[in-house]
């Protein structure tokens, strides 16, 4: 507690006794001398010989109160405070009583005896200011104000008055005025360390991050071992997009507070942008150990585990953060991303509906609602909540990104290209907005402009899963390659590597040595291929190369027109003797052999469309033929279904491609939604039937039950998004046309 002296003699000095008024003796006068040099135990001895001669000396017993709490013994002081105030009360002893009462959250009592105080002297500054001080604690800011203004009217310098009262201008949401009342602070001290983090405080809210920054650093400058304004000046960065130093400074907060949970929250939530997943879920689980029940931490590593695909952790997570704050918008939108990516779209919906009852104007719950709208194919009503996320936020690139996804399934390519322009017109490098357009003009035949977009996939890792920068230079096309060696080199899926393995023929036509490097399933059948390539196997050491080019980039660097272009297939062989080890393993074929595969890769960002259940096949298996699976691995939920159809099963046996090529010669016929099957038998020169979900994938067009890519190829598209049945009625009907 500050301890302040009036001059001359004061109330104190009167005595009960004989009421004959003395000036202060000289142990007194010492005694205050030290007591305000601090040194309080030469004072407190002084204190105690005064009130050994004098024990009822109003002015000693409540300065040596004063002394007793600066010591840690509250009680004894404000006992001793009372009994002064019972001999001769003064405006100085109630405004000391009160501050004790305040600091040990006694507040009422406190506000009580700073109103005697004021009673007796309204013009004291100390009392004013801890007045209302008392009441910001209280949450009182109206009141609180009134207190620091009737101060500053009495001394407008005071600093004290001028820093809280921006604080309680700032908590009334009156931020300008905050923020001249901390300029006003600066200049009668311009070494105010609290008037500079305050004044970044209302920045920041302000959202003016970068003055705010200048603000921290100043504070920081002047007291540098302060937590709480490294973390302020943290989150600043944060908010400018400077995320590695946000960090930093998030991590001398905690190297300065260890236990500082808001600096090690924050630290999370950073390496949670950074893509730092397991070190932000360590943050977090460090946050709850100090605070259990931090919804806001639970929440982020619910985010973590979201980012890690661990989609049911995520899930139990947010539920233990909406336990906490069950009206927590943005956890409950989550928490329908995770249950969307789990396909539990009604689920997701009903969580999404949840957050916008608690924020109607929550865009970004808006934009995902439209997105499981879609997945679900209710189309106007996800044109309805992406029109209005784009009400809400007409500049954000994702939003018309999303929108020209839906336009784009919905059959409506001028509306899709008009979004997908929008959204890069926002973010010139929005790089899947690119993709997105290039896989448009693609679809549509329009190569020209579609393969120099496509180019775009490599910006983004997602897209380009297995895309490798390499020291040497990328082959675009224009380079002569004459004498030289290229790495052609797989980047996405075994389907994507199967089809334009094809353009390492017309790269060697052009006089280079090519090295074709695969995943290890796809080398032993790669090495069937007609180009003169030496092909090896991810991972395994390069031989040294000139040029660089991943597989998609060929038909760019090319100038391909698949319309123009000759068919060459089969590219791909299938190994005589694994035929001949198929064969014995079939046996005889009494009547037609199909083979069948009707799901992908469950890691693929377009697999709940394009693949297909067992059980949605099993009207298939009313035809009379062989039937062969063809699938690598059966899913879960296939496995029930297996002993309901006539299926013979041999993944367990399949080593790898060219075992799943050699069975596939024993074949008549081969049947295969959207995965690496349908372009295995494509490449092979067999007969394959595709069935495609509606909008299908860029390659293969739209409108044609053909295909230039594979001319043994048939086409089966749904009518409509999501209507696989009338898709297998449709391959049903041409098998029965084809065992006639």
């Amino acid at each position: 507690m500050d301890v302040e002296f009036s001059a001359g003699t004061g109330a104190g000095g009167q005595s009960a006794e004989t009421g004959v008024k003395r000036a202060p003796g000289a142990k007194l006068l010492r005694a205050r001398d030290w007591h305000a040099a601090g040194r309080l135990d030469e004072a407190e001895r002084e204190y105690e010989a005064v009130l050994a001669q004098t024990p009822h000396d109003a002015q000693a017993i409540h300065l040596y109160g004063v002394l007793r709490y600066q010591k840690g013994s509250f009680e004894e002081a404000q006992s001793l405070l009372r009994r002064a105030m019972q001999l001769a009360p003064s405006a100085r002893m109630h405004s000391d009583l009160g501050a004790m009462l305040a600091d040990h959250g006694r507040a009422n009592e406190a506000l009580e005896h700073f109103d005697a105080a004021l009673r007796l002297d309204e013009t004291d500054v100390q009392t004013l200011v801890r007045q209302g001080n008392t009441l910001l604690g209280l949450k009182q800011y109206a009141r609180a104000l009134t207190s620091f203004d009737r101060a500053l009217a009495v001394s407008p310098l005071v600093l004290d008055a001028l820093c809280n009262r921006g604080s309680a201008l700032r908590a009334l949401g009156r931020h300008r005025e905050a923020l001249d009342t901390y300029d006003r602070a600066l200049v009668v001290d311009p070494r105010s360390f609290e008037s500079w983090f305050n004044r970044g405080l209302v920045l920041r809210e302000l959202e003016q991050s970068a003055p705010a920054l200048e603000s921290f650093d100043r504070a920081i400058a002047i007291r540098p071992g302060n937590a709480a304004m490294h973390s302020a000046r943290g989150q600043a960065l944060l908010e400018l997009g400077r995320e590695t130093e946000a960090l930093a400074a998030f991590n001398e907060a905690i190297a300065i507070d260890p236990a500082f949970v808001e600096a090690v929250y924050n630290s999370a939530v950073v390496l949670e942008r950074l893509g730092r997943n397991e070190e932000a879920m360590a943050r977090c689980d460090r946050v709850l150990s100090i605070d259990p029940r931090h919804a806001r931490a639970l929440a982020c590593r619910g985010n973590t585990l979201l980012h890690l695909k661990r989609y049911d952790a995520a899930i139990a997570s947010y539920d233990q953060a909406l336990t906490i704050d069950p009206k927590s918008a943005e956890v409950l939108c989550n928490k329908g991303t995770a249950l969307r990516y789990l396909k539990r779209f009604d689920d997701s919906l009903a969580n999404y509906d949840a957050a916008l009852a608690l924020n109607e104007a929550f865009a970004q719950a808006w934009m995902n609602r439209g997105s499981v709208l879609q997945n679900l194919h209710r189309y106007d009503e996800a044109r309805v909540s992406f029109d209005r996320a784009m009400q809400l936020r007409p500049d954000h690139a994702t939003t018309w990104f999303n929108r020209g996804n839906l336009d784009y399934e919905m059959g409506d390519h001028d509306g899709a290209l008009s979004a997908y322009d929008r959204a890069i017109a926002i973010d010139p490098e929005y790089a899947e907005a690119h993709f997105a357009r290039a896989s448009l003009y693609l679809a549509q035949g329009d190569f020209e402009r579609g393969w120099p977009e496509y180019e775009w996939r490599l910006k983004d890792a997602t897209l380009a899963r297995h895309y490798r920068a390499f020291t040497r230079p990328l082959w675009r096309g224009d380079e002569p390659l004459a004498g030289k060696t290229i790495l052609l080199h797989a980047e996405q899926g075994f389907g994507d590597t199967l089809q334009f393995c094809r353009f390492a023929h017309d790269v060697a036509a052009l006089g280079a040595r090519v090295v074709l490097e695969v995943p290890p399933a796809l080398h032993e059948l790669m090495t069937s291929l007609d180009v003169p390539a030496q092909v090896i196997m991810r991972g395994d050491p390069l031989p040294p190369f000139d040029y660089h080019c991943p597989l998609l980039s060929l038909p760019f660097a090319l100038r391909v027109d698949p319309l123009r272009m000759a068919a060459r297939t089969p590219y791909l062989h299938a190994d005589p003797q694994r035929v001949e080890a198929w064969s014995q393993v079939l046996g005889e074929r009494r009547r037609l052999r199909i083979g069948i595969a009707w799901s992908g890769n469950p890691e693929h960002r377009n697999d709940h469309n394009r693949s297909l259940s067992l059980q949605a096949l099993s009207a298939l298996f009313d035809v009379d033929a062989e039937w062969i699976s063809l699938q690598k691995g059966v899913r879960e939920d296939d496995e029930a279904w297996l002993d309901r159809v006539p299926l013979k099963r041999f993944d367990d046996d399949f080593a790898d491609f060219a075992d799943t090529a050699a069975l596939m010669a024993s074949l008549d016929l081969v049947i295969a939604v959207d995965t690496s099957v349908a372009h295995l038998a494509g490449a092979l020169g067999r007969e394959v039937w595709i069935l495609l979900s509606n909008p299908p994938e860029w390659r293969w067009m739209r409108g044609r039950e053909d295909t230039p890519w594979y001319p043994g190829a048939r086409l089966f598209v749904q009518p409509a998004p999501g209507d696989w049945t009338r898709v297998i009625e449709a391959v049903k009907q041409a098998l029965g046309r084809l065992n006639a």
